[in-house]
């Protein structure tokens, strides 16, 4: 029968988006948008917004469905397969946005926010914000191409986040192992005059994650809490780890290695 050759036709073309497919890529198969409308009365498929649809049998939940919808949405008559293979060449999703999909403390926003070599204006409800990406800035997430919590989390303070906000982002990035807690103060330090936090490691540590406990950290991030909040203990601790542990006689092993008991035993 016709709708059962439209619906594999349909669904092999969704089953390498995630489940999802475009009004406009479906106008692109020469397939009759009323085709659409039966498969959604039958329940076979939903529309999610911006004219993209969704098959019932797709797993994806709402938290990374509706961001690949945007970003389907952004070139819609555009298969996947046919964006660039370099995802920090194409739209990513960032700032809050980001935020939301890594489950970093965040308002919600009407908007989906994405980052992109140029800005340009996208479908209803998203914004497009031009800036250069490295591939190391980019992270795919459940076949949603988004910024890496550490970009994600300088874009934020770069956006004029209020401390607040930036405050819970931080504790739960941190919290969830999703920085490193010394490489994001290194990348916060030389916006900090000018958005008006502090820049000292021990300043930065008791402003942005105050009721932290160094225990519930893991090991990377009790060094780095140790390195930033007391790194004079660090400092006195390190020549005896050199000493009784011959293979850290590199200075930074043997930092590293004093960092973590400070952190350990707080």
């Amino acid at each position: 029968m016709m709708w059962e050759v439209e619906f594999a036709t349909l669904s092999a073309v969704a089953a390498r988006q995630g489940g999802l497919i475009t009004e406009a890529q479906v106008a692109r198969m020469e397939i009759d948008k009323q085709a659409l409308l039966r498969f959604a009365e039958c329940a076979l498929l939903y529309e999610l917004d911006w004219s993209v649809y969704q098959f019932a049998w797709a797993s994806l939940g709402p938290r990374y469905v509706y961001p690949l919808a945007a970003w389907l949405a952004i070139m819609p008559e555009s298969f996947r397969w046919e964006r660039s293979q370099s995802p920090h060449e194409d739209a990513v999703l960032s700032h809050e946005s980001a935020c939301r999909l890594y489950g970093l403390g965040v308002e919600p926003s009407p908007l989906v926010t994405f980052t992109a070599p140029q800005e340009f204006e996208g479908p209803r409800a998203t914004k497009i914000h031009g800036a250069s990406l490295r591939p190391d800035d980019v992270a795919v997430v459940e076949g949603v191409p988004v910024t890496t919590p550490r970009r994600t989390i300088v874009d934020v303070a770069a956006g004029w986040a209020e401390h607040g906000e930036l405050r819970r982002v931080l504790m739960d990035a941190v919290l969830k192992d999703l920085v490193d807690l010394r490489q994001i103060h290194a990348d916060l330090a030389p916006l900090a005059r000018r958005h008006e936090f502090p820049e000292d490691g021990a300043e930065f540590v008791a402003y942005f994650i105050p009721d932290i406990s160094p225990a519930g950290l893991s090991p990377r991030n009790q060094r780095s809490y140790a390195a930033l909040a007391h790194p004079d203990r660090v400092a006195q601790l390190q020549p005896g780890v050199a000493r009784l542990i011959p293979e850290a006689g590199d200075e930074t092993l043997s930092w590293d290695i004093a960092a973590e008991i400070i952190g350990r035993i707080g």
